[in-house]
């Protein structure tokens, strides 16, 4: 009760050391700045975090990636109270933002899904990406990022039939080895606190990481200039490690690997002034030894202990003062990454030191089931009890998982969770390799290697500027804005705004907007691949001349990196083989069952509705649909033809010096639902204007945005004769490439639109999509068609009641083996829980 007692005071009562009898007025002064400064912080950029659970991280085409979200405050993890909009995207590997979906939050809770559509999702690598308006304000920190793998389901398979049961051939792995070329290892050395001292025993810490970015098992020597042995190092199985040495000045020292004898020069070099901080942390400690070394001349210090952005003490230390040690208790910080800051009489910082504290405070969470063993389409009961570390029941939410280990890898131990990712993954900087190992193994060398992580990987940053005012404003909900201005670009007051949408419901609402011209449409329905025309009127009711300005949705930079996934191929490709497999073991089954009359692969043509293609839907050489345009919906037209359609390009024409635009080496002519712009062309009759049509053709090309596009069909040899026919001169012998543009309006190559109406295409908000969990009868259960799922169940909203407990129940499918089952979640005032449940299927 006592650690508890001193956890709560965290968040009331600050810690104060001094290192002298009376404080002065100005050391009082000074530490009542920096209360206040942190205190400020707080209240003008409060952190928020957020976590993401998946059921999976690796699908099929046609699959759903069904997630729940966890937005919390990055001091207390209680629920934001901030933020009541969550965005959620998947990028492809280019970049490219496939799709959005805005989600409402209550008590800081959200659950969705993406429908991976074989045409929008082709086989790849994704990246899914999470935030809130307000967590722009502080860049890439605290944007959540997942790897999301799409298989493609004709890759080759070896399969062969054994007693009527298809199975995979696998081939025998190939136990991994840690050697790796010189070229191949890259080194990284971190002194603790930032800084490297001459003439001082210190602690020097390490990351390898070989060719694909991922830690790797090293061990060497430490060498000075005249290749004398000075220490020796070996890391962990992740690449961490960290070893002590007394540098010298004057010294250059090399780090040599053993086995492949790469060399690495140790950087920084040692200083012969400056300061440092040494952590004494023993895993059996209650209190932890900070000792500071300074040579700095006259300059007074300070040292802090912060962690989530809250000032956990002050320590005042006197100029000139070369080594000091204090003492604190642990119990002043929360579980989770805390970080002790030196800084001059300047607030400017000199050192930092990051460490990690588990008090196991979080909930206790229990899963269970009658027995553990099942046969297949069997109703499996599971019970859920949740307590605090007092035993006292807790009401909590969470989300549940269940996943066939024969088709979804699930590493129990060591993958990230809820408690891995909020108390130390979101606080780090760089992949964190096997984070749940740091919670599951507690013991010395577990101990050691967290130290090591904090050493290499340790990042935090609470830091705001107070002069600074945040950018971005935190969202209560979906809001539909904008402002109507005159013809003299002066807001338009008590404006009638109605707002037309295309939607399941169809949406009717109308507002006014105030005295600065602005108006809000809020309390949205669900949009889902909606659109709405926008139209304005005056006080009067007249059109007038208003123009409307809508505010548009401004997404975060875009930063995919490209990785080499060499050390994963064995793992991915052994999880393709078996769901690839399962898959032609359902349509075997139907197939032998008569349920299907033949197994065949459907590629159907991809047809532009609307579309005035003179062939016939889905007669062209190329084709780009609504879907495929998506990722790029704010480009302009040109901008899309110039990245999606193979060999658009700009040029002059033959034996010419006039502009134009090219398919390779036809020349392109455009035609807008039908009709050919050049068809309103007029030239000026100036002989010298090369550039005069490629001006007029590129106004509209730059006039509409993807996102007024439906579809563009590229027609080229054979696909253009009847194009050629029906626009060109019978005596033109000339090659062309004719591009069909279908807009979503329908009304052709129109440039000028009535200036008091503005079309919209939202992002999508809110997902119904509903998990599909069969209930088998003794009716059902003799059903020939196989139930091969690779999720089982998903529930993203399973409540305890106020005795800690929640009881649900699943089927079990066909394929007999091993379940998963993983359970997450948190409660109102900040705890988290994580517990997980192996089954088997006879």
């Amino acid at each position: 009760m006592q650690k508890n007692h001193l956890k709560a005071l965290f968040y009331l009562v600050l810690f104060v050391l001094t290192f002298f009898q009376t404080a002065s007025a100005q050391i009082i002064n000074q530490r009542a700045k920096i209360i206040k400064e942190y205190d400020s912080i707080r209240k003008v950029a409060p952190r928020e975090k957020l976590y993401i659970h998946f059921d999976k991280t690796t699908y099929l085409p046609q699959d759903t990636i069904w997630f729940k979200g966890y937005l919390v405050n990055a001091t207390l993890n209680s629920y934001s109270q901030l933020s009541g909009l969550i965005y959620t995207e998947m990028i492809n590997a280019n970049g490219e933002v496939v799709e959005t979906l805005s989600l409402p939050t209550a008590l800081g809770l959200t659950w969705g899904a993406f429908a991976l559509k074989e045409e929008r999702y082709p086989p790849g690598n994704y990246i899914f990406r999470a935030y809130t308006n307000w967590i722009m304000n502080f860049g890439d920190t605290y944007i959540f990022k997942k790897e999301i793998k799409i298989l493609s389901v004709d890759a080759p398979i070896p399969i062969k039939v054994v007693k009527g049961q298809i199975t995979t051939e696998k081939k025998p792995s190939t136990p991994t080895t840690n050697k790796s070329s010189k070229s191949e290892i890259d080194i990284q050395f971190l002194p603790e606190s930032g800084s490297w001292l001459a003439d001082l025993q210190q602690k020097m810490a390490f990351k390898a990481i070989d060719k694909a970015g991922k830690g790797i098992e090293v061990k060497g020597e430490i060498l000075d200039s005249r290749r004398n042995k000075i220490t020796s190092f070996k890391s962990n199985s992740r690449g961490m490690g960290y070893f002590t040495m007394v540098p010298q000045s004057t010294e250059v020292y090399t780090a040599v690997v053993a086995d492949n004898f790469s060399f690495t020069k140790v950087r920084p070099k040692p200083q012969l002034n400056g300061t440092t901080i040494q952590l004494g942390n023993t895993n059996k400690s209650d209190s932890l030894s900070i000792t500071l070394i300074s040579t700095l001349q006259n300059q007074p210090l300070t040292l802090v202990g912060q962690a989530r952005g809250v000032l956990c003490f002050i320590a005042h230390i006197n100029a000139n003062v070369q080594r000091k040690t204090i003492k604190v208790s642990k119990n002043i910080f929360p579980t989770g990454v805390a970080q002790i800051v030196l800084m001059n009489d300047k607030k400017q910082v000199l050192n930092e030191r990051n460490f990690f504290l588990n008090f196991n405070d979080q909930l206790q969470v229990k899963t269970s089931s009658k027995v553990l063993t099942y046969g297949v389409r069997d109703s499996i009961p599971i019970q859920i009890n949740v307590t605090d570390i007092t035993g006292k029941p807790v009401a909590a939410s969470f989300s549940m998982v269940v996943t066939d280990d024969n088709q979804v890898t699930k590493d129990t131990l060591n993958d990230e969770n809820i408690l891995t990712y909020l108390l130390m993954t979101a606080d780090l900087k760089g992949e964190i390799e096997k984070p749940g190992y740091y919670f599951n193994q507690k013991n010395e060398q577990t101990f050691n290697d967290l130290d090591a992580l904090m050493l290499t990987q340790g990042w935090v940053s609470y830091n705001w500027n107070l002069s600074k005012k945040p950018i971005f404003k935190a969202e209560k909900e979906y809001t539909i804005s904008g402002k109507v201005t005159n013809i003299m670009n002066k807001p338009s007051t008590n404006a009638k705004i109605t707002m037309l949408g295309k939607n399941k419901p169809t949406v009717i609402m109308d507002t006014l907007t105030n005295q600065n011209g602005e108006f809000v449409f809020d309390k949205l329905p669900l949009l889902d691949s909606s659109s709405f025309i926008i139209q304005a009127l005056n006080a009067k009711g007249k059109t007038g001349t208003l123009g409307i300005e809508v505010n548009t949705f401004e997404r975060p930079s875009i930063n995919i990196a490209k990785k080499n996934i060499d050390e994963e191929n064995e793992i991915v490709d052994s999880i393709a083989v078996e769901r690839i497999a399962t898959k032609n073991q359902v349509y075997q089954a139907a197939l032998k069952n008569g349920i299907l009359l033949r197994e065949v692969k459907i590629t159907g043509k991809k047809v532009i509705r609307g579309s005035k293609n003179l062939n016939g839907a889905g007669m062209a050489s190329q084709i780009l649909t609504e879907e495929s345009l998506a990722p790029i919906y704010k480009k302009t037209l040109l901008q899309a033809l110039q990245e999606k359609v193979k060999g658009f390009r700009e040029g002059t024409r033959r034996k010419s010096n006039i502009r134009d635009f090219f398919v390779n080496s036809d020349q392109a002519k455009f035609i807008f639902d039908g009709i050919e712009i050049d068809f309103f062309y007029s030239p000026s009759g100036s002989s010298g204007n090369s550039q005069e049509y490629y001006d007029y053709v590129k106004a509209y090309l730059d006039y509409y945005n993807a996102e007024d596009i439906r579809g563009i069909e590229v027609l080229s040899d054979g696909y253009s004769f009847k194009y050629k026919s029906e626009f060109m001169h019978p005596m033109d012998e000339r090659m062309y490439s004719f591009i069909e543009i279908t807009t979503k309006t329908g009304a052709g190559p129109f440039l000028k639109k009535s200036a008091n109406i503005y079309l919209l295409k939202p992002i999508n908000y809110g997902s119904n999509k509903m998990f599909y969990s069969p209930r088998y009868t003794s009716a059902t259960k003799t059903d020939k068609y196989p139930d091969y799922r690779s999720t089982i169940y998903w529930n993203p909203n399973i409540l305890t009641n106020t005795t800690g407990e929640a009881h649900i129940s699943f089927f079990s499918a066909d394929k007999k083996g091993t379940y998963t089952v993983w359970l997450e979640g948190t409660d109102t005032e900040g705890n988290l829980g994580f517990s997980t449940l192996k089954l088997t299927i006879k």
